[in-house]
């Protein structure tokens, strides 16, 4: 690992959440499932997002919240991924540089697909349904990273959502010889099982190839691992990477290095309100800690604290997004 620069690049798809309230009719009307997460095509979001307008705005995307929650490290960031030139790619950048965050992210010319977007609609009762469209996000080509971004920085951190992409395998190729290049470790993020299933050769050829640490929850390394026993799936882990950390929601997580495994209680917490985003910030505290050069379950501990301070509030990050979905729609 670099030991000069606290530093850690974050790669995936780059989202802007957008909180509206609106009546239940808005959600039958567009055949959404209340309080559920759905997928949506350009003609779905664009009719979507001109009817509610332009909402209360919070930059998103897994490991873009992985990356924003550095600042609260004193670790340096920096997030690659990509937008649109439109309004909405403007807030993304804009608030990601105002946390301190580098984000040269690349641009899709304005009108093209535009900037990834999810866009959470609250209903009278409180009711949070949202729809994702990841837009400008799936066209990141390995052209838009330079290896510029990633020279000095300790860990390379991988969204495994990028493999669903056109040129997703070929971006986190790119990113990961760039990173070994300079001597960084590179992790990776499943990002969820179903993710797993869709893109489980690609993942094993890069963990086999070029990771060095693996971090999820067991649901998902179990998924990699075809167990759902956590001990057994940390036991395949560490067959194939040297650092593993792997979350159990209530029960804390368990890390692992060539010092051993440790168990990491969760941190106490008066009442869970949304447990959206918990896991992007376990991963920030965690990998936080170890380019910082702290031990493993230090690590551990620190990724901990960042998810149990997301636990506490609506949404992935505090801020208006967050407090919008907290309240009812008016």
């Amino acid at each position: 690992m670099n030991e000069t620069t606290p530093h850690i690049v974050g790669l995936g798809n780059a989202l802007v959440d957008v909180v509206a309230p609106v009546e239940a009719e808005v959600i039958t009307r567009h055949k959404l499932t209340p309080g559920g997460m759905h997928l949506v095509d350009a003609e779905a979001a664009h009719a979507l997002f001109s009817e509610v307008g332009p909402g209360v705005r919070q930059s998103g995307g897994s490991v873009a919240n992985s990356i924003a929650h550095l600042a609260d490290l004193g670790v340096k960031g920096t997030y690659l991924g990509k937008i649109a030139e439109d309004d909405l790619g403007a807030t993304f950048t804009e608030e990601m540089r105002g946390l301190g965050i580098s984000a040269p992210v690349a641009a899709a010319p304005q009108g093209e697909t535009g900037t990834g977007r999810c866009v959470v609609l609250v209903t009278p009762d409180g009711e949070r349904t949202m729809s994702t469209f990841l837009g400008a996000a799936v066209t990141l080509e390995p052209g838009d990273i330079s290896p510029d971004h990633i020279t000095g920085c300790g860990i390379l951190f991988v969204e495994g959502y990028l493999w669903d992409a056109p040129h997703g395998p070929a971006v986190i190729a790119k990113a990961a010889e760039e990173a070994k290049k300079t001597g960084a470790k590179v992790a990776l993020t499943p990002s969820d099982p179903g993710c797993v299933e869709r893109n489980r050769e690609a993942m094993m050829g890069f963990i086999n190839d070029h990771a060095d640490i693996l971090i999820g929850n067991h649901t998902e390394i179990g998924a990699l691992s075809g167990t759902d026993d956590t001990e057994a799936a940390m036991d395949w882990a560490l067959e194939r990477v040297g650092i593993v950390a792997l979350t159990e929601h209530e029960k804390g997580s368990l890390v692992a290095d060539s010092t051993g495994r440790h168990r990491v209680q969760a941190e106490p917490i008066s009442k869970v309100v949304d447990s959206t985003g918990a896991g992007d910030a376990y991963a920030s505290g965690f990998l936080g800690g170890l380019v910082l050069g702290k031990p493993v379950q230090d690590a551990g501990r620190m990724g901990a604290e960042l998810a149990a301070r997301v636990l506490g509030h609506y949404g992935a990050r505090d801020g208006a997004a967050a407090r919008a979905i907290a309240l009812p729609a008016a």
